[in-house]
């Protein structure tokens, strides 16, 4: 995921300027130390500016679906709906402490996916080999939320298991108006405390 992305999708008060900027050079150098791709490994960003925050979980499609190509089965395009209905409702993966309302989600998938049907044929000369690669390799699922909180959030637990049994760890990083922070959130660690303590 890169900065652009979340500058664009997280809508910005005066005060979220100074978060935005910190969580740049913070993912940024994040990024820049884990640029590959690694099964059982999750990634989660958290942005705060003002009462709005912006959480982006990202995962290996093998952990998220169990293959990481295009559906091509009813079984694996089930298993596609089954993620993205639980990734929907964002209290099944994740809990904030505090008054907090799901404003919206979005499930990005690294191709096209018809829930209810099969995609457009494409005419035998559309079809070249760096498509194909592109549809077998290495890809991550991204699940984007905007929340609305009414009160300062202390902390953040994340359910693992329920995201996928095969994840070991999620990289956590966030930039909020108390302070940035990184931590690894495993099956038994699983608390984000995001407010230093005095």
């Amino acid at each position: 995921m890169s900065v652009s992305f979340l500058i664009r999708t997280f809508t910005l008060g005066v005060a979220g300027l100074g978060a935005i900027a910190g969580a740049m050079l913070m993912i940024g150098s994040a990024q820049a130390a884990e640029n590959e791709h690694r099964h059982g490994q999750g990634s989660l960003q958290i942005l705060q500016a003002e009462n709005q925050w912006q959480i982006t979980l990202s995962l290996p499609l093998d952990d998220a679906f169990g293959f990481e190509h295009a559906p091509e089965t009813d079984e694996q395009k089930s298993q596609i709906r089954h993620f993205v209905a639980q990734a929907e409702s964002f209290d099944t993966f994740i809990k904030m402490q505090g008054n907090c309302s799901l404003q919206g989600a979005t499930v990005n998938l690294p191709w096209p996916f018809y829930a209810d049907g099969e995609p457009p044929r494409h005419s035998e000369n559309a079809h070249n080999e760096r498509v194909h690669e592109e549809a077998h390799s290495h890809k991550d699922v991204e699940a984007v939320y905007q929340i609305g909180c009414e009160e300062a959030i202390e902390s953040i637990t994340v359910n693992v298991p329920a995201i996928s049994p095969s994840l070991v760890s999620i990289d956590a990083q966030w930039a909020t108006e108390k302070g940035q922070g990184m931590q690894i959130i495993t099956p038994n660690d699983n608390t984000l405390f995001l407010r230093r303590k005095n």
